[in-house]
């Protein structure tokens, strides 16, 4: 008797529920057994991420920069601005 068979059997015995459980477990066994197969692509939003993340790090970088001159320390108002100015470049 094949796998399948005691398989097939054993499945005969359970209650619909439990069908059900078996079937969600064999459909994510052969998604993942198709993307085994398949050749990873890149996920949709990692280069953007990256260009938001370079953003982020010239905008710190920019702040590093305030610290190390004789600059005075920004206001509230100028961060809330600036914090701004971010938020409309990644959203908009």
């Amino acid at each position: 008797m094949t796998a399948a068979e005691r398989l097939y059997q054993l499945i005969q015995t359970f209650p619909e529920s439990q069908i059900t459980q078996v079937l969600h477990f064999a459909e994510f066994l052969h998604q993942k057994q198709l993307s085994l197969a398949q050749p990873k692509a890149i996920p949709l939003g990692t280069l953007t991420g990256l260009r938001d993340i370079a953003k982020r790090a010239d905008a710190i970088q920019k702040m590093r920069g305030l610290l190390k001159t004789d600059q005075p320390v920004p206001t509230d108002q100028e961060v809330v601005a600036m914090l701004e100015t971010q938020r409309m470049e990644k959203y908009l």
